[in-house]
C-alpha cells in the first residue's frame, strides 16, 4: 500500500488493496464473505475506492470517493446479485421459526447510489427478485414465478430502510396441500419501524378474486390482520378447506367479507364477517354420508291402525314418501340445489352467544322428489375457530314442505 502525500492541513489518500472476510453469524461460520477493497487517489485530490465481494452467494462491486478532510463522498452500487437460496437459508430461522424447511430459488439484484456523510452512507437503493420461488416440501407448499421490485433510502448508520415509493410482489402460483391460487400481486410501503403498510393485495382462486383492504402488518415480529373481499369465488374450494363441514361435493360461487388475524403463537383466527352464495349461477351440494341424520328424525312408515291391531296394522300402513329422498340425501346420493347458503362470523359472539351461524336451504335436484325443500341452521358458541370444523352433527332444524 502506498501513500501520496499533499499539502499541509490534508489527509494523503494512499493506493493499494485491502481484503478481508466479513462472518456475519458467529452460529454460523461456514457463512463468511471475502471482501476485497482497492484505493486509488481520485482527481480531485480526495479518496477513490471499489469494493467487492465474490463468495457465499453474493457478487458485489461498488464505487466511490470521499473528500479526506470533511469525510463527505459518493457511492455508487454499480452491480450487485444475490443468490435466494444461500441467503434464504441463513436468514430464514432468523425472521421466524414458521419459515423453517423453506427453500427458496431466483436472483435477487441491487443498485443503487448516495452519499457519504460523516463516515455513514445514505441514499437510495432499487431491488429486483427475478425467477423466484419459495417451497416448503413437507407441507406441500410452493410459490412459483415471484417478482419482487421496489426502490427503498437506507441509511447505514441508523440501518433505516423505508420505501420511496410502493413496491410490487407478484407470485404466479400459490399451491397448498388444499388449494391452488394464481396471479398473487401486493403493493405496499415499509416504513422506518419495520412495519408493512399493505396498500393494495389481491389472489385469484377458484375462478373467483380475493382483495385485501390497505392494512398494517407489523414484521417483528409478524401480525396479520385484513380484511379479505370475495368475489365469486368457487364454493367446491371453501368445502376443501372445510374438510369437516358435512359437505362431500360443492359447485357454485361464493362472496363476502372476512376479517383473518394470523401470528406465530395463535395461527390463523377468523373474524367477524359474512359469506353468501351467489345466485347468478347454480349452486349444488352433497352431504357427507351419515346414517340417521336425516331419517333418524322421521318414520319409515304411517301406521294407519294402532299397534295392537297385529297383522291388519302391518298390511296397512303408508310407506313415508319422504323417507327413501331423505336417505339419499344423509348418504350423500343426491344433489341438492342451493336456494340460501348464508354464513355470519361473530367472533365476540352475537346477542344469543353465538360466534357463527350457518343457514342452509335447499331442494333436491333430481324431479319429482316427495322432499320439496330442506333446511339446515348450524350455531356455533365458542371460540370462532370452531367453524374450520363445522359439522352438521352439531345442531340443526329440518323442514319438510
Amino acid at each position: 500500500m502506498v501513500s501520496r502525500g499533499l499539502a499541509a492541513g490534508a489527509y494523503p489518500s494512499i493506493e493499494g488493496v485491502v481484503t478481508g472476510e466479513l462472518k456475519l453469524f458467529a452460529q454460523n461460520p461456514g457463512f463468511t464473505l471475502p471482501w476485497k477493497c482497492t484505493f486509488n487517489p481520485a482527481t480531485d485530490g480526495g479518496q477513490a475506492f471499489t469494493f467487492a465481494i465474490d463468495g457465499a452467494g453474493a457478487q458485489l462491486r461498488a464505487t466511490g470517493q470521499m473528500d479526506l478532510v470533511t469525510g463527505e463522498g459518493l457511492w455508487k452500487i454499480e452491480e450487485a446479485q444475490i443468490d435466494a437460496a444461500a441467503w434464504f437459508a441463513v436468514f430464514a430461522t432468523r425472521l421466524s421459526p414458521a419459515l423453517a424447511g423453506v427453500v427458496a430459488e431466483g436472483t435477487l439484484s441491487v443498485t443503487g447510489a448516495g452519499t457519504v456523510r460523516q463516515g455513514q452512507a445514505v441514499g437510495k437503493i432499487k431491488i429486483v427478485w427475478r425467477d423466484g420461488a419459495l417451497r416448503q416440501a413437507e407441507q406441500g407448499l410452493a410459490l412459483e414465478g415471484i417478482s419482487f421490485q421496489g426502490e427503498f433510502e437506507i441509511d447505514s448508520a441508523t440501518l433505516r430502510l423505508v420505501s420511496v415509493s410502493p413496491f410490487e410482489l407478484k407470485v404466479g402460483t400459490v399451491t397448498t396441500a388444499r388449494f391452488g391460487a394464481r396471479n398473487a400481486l401486493v403493493n405496499g410501503l415499509l416504513n422506518e419501524s419495520w412495519v408493512l403498510a399493505v396498500v393494495g393485495a389481491q389472489v385469484e382462486i377458484a375462478g373467483g378474486q380475493v382483495t385485501v383492504d390497505p392494512c398494517e402488518v407489523p414484521l417483528s415480529p409478524p401480525v396479520v390482520d385484513a380484511n379479505l373481499r370475495i368475489s365469486r369465488v368457487g364454493l367446491q374450494d371453501i368445502v376443501l378447506l372445510v374438510p369437516t363441514a358435512g359437505l362431500a361435493d360443492a359447485r357454485g360461487r361464493i362472496d363476502g367479507v372476512v376479517r383473518v388475524k394470523w401470528n406465530e403463537t395463535l395461527g390463523v383466527q377468523l373474524g367477524v364477517g359474512s359469506l353468501t352464495v351467489r345466485g347468478d349461477e347454480p349452486a349444488i351440494v352433497r352431504m357427507t354420508p351419515s346414517p340417521g341424520l336425516l331419517t333418524g328424525r322421521l318414520p319409515e312408515y304411517f301406521d294407519l291402525l294402532p299397534t295392537w291391531a297385529g297383522p291388519l296394522a302391518r298390511w296397512t300402513r303408508q310407506v313415508n314418501p319422504a323417507f327413501g329422498n331423505m336417505k339419499s340425501i344423509e348418504l350423500g346420493d343426491a344433489d341438492l340445489q342451493v336456494k340460501t347458503l348464508e354464513v355470519q362470523l361473530t367472533p365476540d359472539g352475537d346477542e344469543r352467544g353465538r360466534s357463527a351461524v350457518v343457514r342452509l336451504v335447499a331442494q333436491p335436484a333430481q324431479p319429482g322428489s316427495a322432499v320439496k325443500e330442506v333446511s339446515f341452521d348450524v350455531n356455533v358458541a365458542g371460540p370462532l375457530n370452531a367453524v374450520l370444523k363445522l359439522g352438521i352433527d352439531r345442531g340443526f332444524t329440518l323442514g319438510v314442505h
